[in-house]
């Protein structure tokens, strides 16, 4: 077969370069640039993008090997609960640059007029100040440093005119990622001593635009590439999956001009909203969360897989509680927008074409409970003046998966901080066999700050978690073990 040219577009035109993306992995090319693609054909317009890779190394081909085409296929469970498969070829990516092998033209880019919008998705760890950068560097290493650089370069290009200034879109995964990203190119700006007329500029005629972002994407599809590659007739290395449901939301806040991309004209699964925290608040609550909760009960039950647990009656009941009890009634926007995420959710859980492995999300599972699970717990319990008795459940099972005590425990050690594990082992100490020792290591694990950032012991939740840690660890647990104690709350 032929490597996918534009004959897969099927007559679709490509766009014009308005668009410098940085990063060119997986996630923005089956997220945004999917996106945009769909927006362009909905609506007729030309936005084109020109990825810019950050890093030295990575993929060794590149996306100019293809044209910058590449097909993104959206697999999952429709409303309906039938099995969808969707390919649909990419046309909005233009080109690929390599930052540090062709920096000169990465910085072209700054002085186009064409170029107005920016995305960027560096990891969660790209949006961060590296004190040793120097303005002459080609490039400089820091995600931040590059975009002070350039932002100087169209500065001096447009004679700091207010219309040249660009639109910057952070979808890294970190809180408030586009505020981030002003405070360090700002800070560059001074450390560098660049001009207060460049400073000015910045502040007042670009934009920094916070985002969430939602989609699972697990990536080229290496196990059926093949198979999937004689149906579509061409051969493609960067085909790449995601699963149906995409969700975007990008925070225009007060004073912030109107986006110049209109993605949210076109896609009802993208919002533009002045404060994005209660978006992020349901994310981590309801997806994250979920997780969270069910994660150490199947571990320690012996279900290895996301979908295997969810599609189990005592899985799915377990979840539908948990949201619906002690989860939605806690969040902030309309219960009907609450309970449709839920849903969807429920069903992204049960995705047949993802193999997401319990396992794999138990890595630093007490923080994630912290961050995800916590302040339900405790608004549960403020407001119906017991402990939450899912929620407790999972926090007794997490102290039973970390200590090990549980069948198959051996294949399963837990995955966290040499600090943290030493913590939960001497916690485990406690339990000498006596009832006053294992209420002292229950009474340990909930008071422990490293864990919860402060202490979570109260008689009433150390009584309950109490009783939960015997009952999961009376008996090898199972998923019907699991289920009578749910049906016995």
């Amino acid at each position: 077969m032929n490597p996918i040219d534009a004959s897969a577009l099927k007559g679709r035109s490509r766009p014009r370069a308005r668009i410098l993306q940085w990063g060119e992995g997986n996630f923005l090319r089956a997220f945004v640039d999917w996106k945009i693609d769909r927006m362009n054909e909905a609506g007729g317009l030309d936005w084109g993008v020109v990825i810019v890779r950050p890093i030295a190394g990575g993929n060794p081909h590149w996306l100019n090997e293809q044209d910058g085409l590449y097909t993104v296929l959206s697999r999952g469970v429709a409303d309906d609960g039938s099995k969808v498969s969707e390919a649909r070829v990419v046309g909005s990516v233009l080109k690929e640059i390599g930052a540090y092998q062709h920096w000169n033209e990465v910085l072209e880019l700054a002085r186009s007029p064409e170029i107005t919008v920016v995305i960027s998705n560096t990891t969660d760890a790209g949006i961060a100040f590296v004190p040793t950068v120097k303005y002459d560097d080609a490039p400089q290493s820091s995600f931040p440093a590059k975009m002070t650089r350039l932002l100087h370069e169209r500065w001096q290009a447009f004679a700091g005119k207010s219309d040249a200034g660009w639109q910057m879109i952070a979808c890294e995964l970190i809180d408030h990622n586009g505020d981030e990203l002003r405070r360090i190119v700002l800070r560059h700006a001074e450390e560098w001593g660049l001009e207060p007329a460049f400073i000015t500029w910045v502040k007042e005629a670009n934009a920094f635009y916070n985002t969430l972002v939602d989609r699972i994407v697990p990536g080229y599809p290496k196990a059926d590439a093949e198979a999937i590659e004689q149906e579509l007739g061409y051969t493609d290395r960067f085909m790449t999956t995601g699963e149906l449901f995409h969700f975007f939301v990008i925070e225009r806040q007060p004073g912030q001009p109107e986006l110049r991309l209109p993605l949210a004209h076109h896609d009802e699964n993208t919002v533009v909203v002045p404060d994005a925290t209660p978006y992020k608040a349901r994310k981590v609550a309801i997806l994250n969360g979920a997780h969270t909760a069910l994660c150490a009960l199947s571990l320690i039950s012996g279900v290895e897989t996301v979908g295997e647990a969810v599609t189990t009656p005592v899985g799915a009941k377990f979840l539908d509680r948990l949201l619906a009890e002690e989860v939605i009634p806690f969040l902030t926007l309309p219960k009907d927008e609450l309970k449709a995420f839920a849903d969807a959710v429920l069903r992204r859980f049960a995705n047949p074409y993802i193999r997401h492995l319990w396992y794999d999300i138990s890595l630093n599972g007490l923080v994630k409970y912290q961050t995800r699970d916590l302040d339900r717990l405790t608004a549960y319990m403020e407001r119906h003046g017991k402990p939450a008795p899912l929620m407790t459940l999972a926090l007794a099972a997490w102290l039973v998966f970390y200590l090990g005590r549980f069948s198959g425990s051996e294949a399963y050690p837990p995955r966290d901080g040499a600090d943290i594990i030493a913590k939960v082992k001497a916690i485990g100490a406690l339990d000498d066999g006596t009832p006053t020792g294992r209420e002292a290591m229950v009474s340990a694990y909930l008071g422990e700050a490293a864990f919860w950032g402060r202490s979570i012991d109260t008689p009433a939740l150390r009584t309950a978690v109490l009783a939960d840690f015997t009952a999961l660890t009376a008996a090898p647990m199972s998923f019907d073990r699991l289920g009578a104690l749910i049906d016995a709350r």
